[in-house]
């Protein structure tokens, strides 16, 4: 499924079940202009589905207590923080074989606050697809959960329609994020 029709899916039943963590999505970017800027700044290509969903909207606020079973979707500002803080961890530490513009955070365990779902840097003209790979910090292993992003949301939109994630509060005007059904 494409990222559109997986927002589709998506913003339909959060506008249904749970509009104040639909509230919770940002704005898209402005322009196309800004994901180049941003890829310049990480020294790195968003694979294609990562820069469609950025189109759709520039992940969730950070009251969000994540939509994605409590994982928030980052914006770009935090994508390039992030980088910009291991660039300076590389050079603190003298680090010679990490290059953070290989890892593109792209969510954030709102649990654990240090677990990253990430994507790999795309090829040199941005067509390659990369996995969505869990990095867990108490326990570092490269985990890859999904193919691309785009497969990430599709698995997310059915697993969402299917009942799997309920809100994390008892009401919907509470609610914050989704988290799995037990």
């Amino acid at each position: 499924m494409s990222v559109s029709g997986s927002f589709v899916r998506i913003e339909s039943w959060l506008s249904k079940n749970a509009p104040n963590i639909l509230g919770q999505l940002n704005k898209p970017i402005s322009s196309i202009d800004e994901l180049d800027k941003v890829e310049k700044m990480l020294d790195a290509k968003l694979p294609p589905s990562v820069r469609e969903a950025y189109t759709f909207h520039n992940g969730e606020s950070p009251e969000s207590k994540g939509l994605f079973g409590g994982w928030r979707w980052l914006p770009l500002n935090e994508i390039i923080q992030w980088n910009d803080e291991q660039k300076n961890n590389v050079q603190k530490h003298h680090f010679i074989d990490f290059k953070p513009s290989f890892m593109i955070p792209l969510l954030i365990s709102t649990i654990s606050m240090n677990d990253l779902r990430y994507v790999e840097t795309s090829d040199d003209n941005g067509q390659e697809e990369t996995p969505v790979i869990e990095w867990n910090h108490e326990q570092p292993a490269r985990d890859v959960k999904y193919g691309s992003f785009a497969n990430y949301l599709s698995t997310f939109a059915e697993r969402l329609e299917l009942g799997e994630y309920i809100l994390d509060a008892d009401s919907p005007d509470k609610a914050r994020g989704l988290i799995l059904k037990k």
